[in-house]
């Protein structure tokens, strides 16, 4: 048997697509006891649930009178999206045990039980390269380890921790700002497409709205409820990335931060953060234990010993940092010809213990 017939499900849509927030409909919800009940309730039974006033009852007719039902299901079939009301088994279970649920959400691609090994990589949009690597390599150790990834789809740190959970074979999960059928920004229409196909793409919102400010702090509340912890890797003190990690406090989950240069801006969101009591971020292992996840649960991640290295390439490798430094540099520093330097960083990279950035430019990973 179903969990839901088609007609509650509709009564989920109409009341996602009433304008009424989330709170608003989990009153009616609780009240009436199901979407079905609270859409055909007489007004004298609309006004009788506590919180709701007639503005309320009058955005539930207007959606009555003007939502297609047909059109919204017509479009969730094109685009390969299901509705997943609050009380299916595939709604997210620990944003089910907050109080920032969500009565519905669109899935592009689908949610699965294992997802609630979770972890969420935040973010400014105008990162450095430190902050790109930092955020790349942190998700890509954290999916090997077998955590889903969650972000928001932004460019910058966002786009690059579903980057790196992708690289890594590992399942990523997007929460959009926007409508379901809308990408934000545009120019991650590819991404969101790829995350899709081996994860999860999701909205509350319904289908039509735009990116407009306030959404994206309603947004950050859910990328942080389908967490165990966020991890913030760069923002400077008024940010989003801060928004989402004093919600994950107030939801009681593990708050992260990863240390940057002090005399940058972009970190000082991440040192605020970890003079309030965050946990200090470096590798994959301190989000693991940080968790209370034992360490012999889940792999370890494979490292290479720099003894075990040629000399060339050990002595490459020690100058060398987080921050990104022009091949030129490098040549410099470690005393060697530029043709062996070269070649060098080309079998670095290929071990996984460079990555090489626009500019010629590399960084130790």
């Amino acid at each position: 048997m179903p969990e839901f017939s088609a007609v509650e499900l509709d009564a989920f849509l109409l009341l996602n697509a009433s304008g009424l927030s989330p709170k608003r409909q989990f009153m009616l919800l609780d009240g009436l006891g199901s979407a079905e009940r609270a859409v055909g309730a007489t007004d004298a039974e609309l006004g009788s649930v506590d919180g709701i006033t007639t503005a309320h009852i009058c955005k539930l007719r207007e959606a009555h009178r003007s939502v297609d039902l047909s059109e919204i299901h017509r479009q969730c079939e094109a685009l390969r999206i299901t509705p997943v009301p609050y009380s299916s088994r595939e709604y997210p279970a620990l944003l089910k045990d907050t109080h920032d649920a969500t009565p519905l959400l669109f899935v592009q691609g689908d949610l699965q039980q294992r997802d609630e090994l979770s972890v969420a990589i935040v973010g400014t949009r105008k990162c450095s390269g430190y902050g790109r690597t930092v955020a790349h390599r942190l998700a890509e150790d954290l999916a090997r380890r077998g955590f889903t990834i969650v972000s928001g789809l932004a460019l910058g740190i966002d786009g690059e921790a579903h980057e790196g959970a992708l690289d890594a074979g590992g399942r990523t999960v997007a929460v959009m700002a926007t409508g379901p059928e809308i990408t934000y920004p545009r120019q991650h229409r590819e991404l969101r497409d790829r995350i899709a196909d081996g994860g999860a793409v999701v909205s509350e919102f319904a289908f039509g709205t735009p990116p407009t400010r306030e959404r994206f702090p309603a947004r950050n509340r859910i990328i942080s409820g389908m967490c165990l912890g966020v991890i913030v890797v760069e923002a400077p003190v008024k940010s989003g990335a801060l928004i989402t990690a004093r919600l994950a406090g107030e939801q009681g989950r593990e708050v992260f931060a990863v240390p940057g240069d002090v005399t940058r801006p972009l970190s000082r969101g991440c040192h605020a953060l970890l003079k309030d009591g965050a946990q200090l971020v470096e590798y994959a292992e301190d989000v693991v234990e940080g968790l209370g996840i034992l360490l012999q649960a889940v792999p370890e991640r494979r490292q290479l010993s720099v003894e075990d290295l040629p000399a060339d390439e050990q002595r490459i490798l020690e100058n060398l940092s987080f921050q990104p430094r022009h091949v030129d540099e490098v040549v410099g520093r470690a005393d060697l010809p530029a043709s062996k330097v070269t070649a060098a960083l080309m079998i670095l990279e290929m071990k996984g213990l460079v990555r090489r950035l626009p500019g010629s430019t590399f960084v130790r990973l």
